[in-house]
């Protein structure tokens, strides 16, 4: 698997939109990135290296619509089950990236386990490029989780 060969949707805004319900309750990966006001992958200086895409976050779901609704609501603070948009809110990424700017983009994949395979593929490869995770990922894609 490369990752050059995952079908990534095009990047979607996550916040003031219903564009999570036409993903619907279809497996697969997604990334929630963030973005600049131009609309750009913000830079994200890390490790080893510099992120590019401004990811900030790489996850897995049997249901990636009503997963990235969860990662939303948590993120606003909301009693939402989301690790990851519980930092965004808990830790204040907010301040520094407005939740405007932030973006989700997805690949399905034909099965649950296929996801996790993908997911876990994903944070391997980020953290040999960087020596790092994603910013909101303490957790996220380890063996035996």
């Amino acid at each position: 698997m490369e990752s050059e060969s995952i079908m990534w949707s095009a990047p979607c805004a996550l916040f003031d939109t219903k564009d999570h319900l036409a993903v619907g309750g279809k497996p697969g990966v997604y990334r929630i990135r963030a973005f600049t006001d131009r609309n750009e992958p913000m830079i994200i200086h890390r490790v080893n290296g510099v992120d590019s895409l401004g990811i900030l976050h790489i996850g897995k779901s049997k249901n990636l619509g009503r997963r990235i609704r969860t990662f939303r609501q948590a993120a606003e603070g909301l009693k939402a089950a989301h690790h990851a948009g519980c930092e965004f809110h808990e830790w204040g990424f907010d301040s520094i990236i407005s939740r405007n700017r932030l973006r989700y983009d997805y690949a399905i994949t034909r099965t649950d386990q296929e996801a996790l395979k993908v997911e876990r593929y994903l944070h391997e490869e980020y953290r040999k490029k960087y020596f790092d995770r994603p910013p909101l990922d303490g957790t996220s894609g380890q063996v035996g989780q």
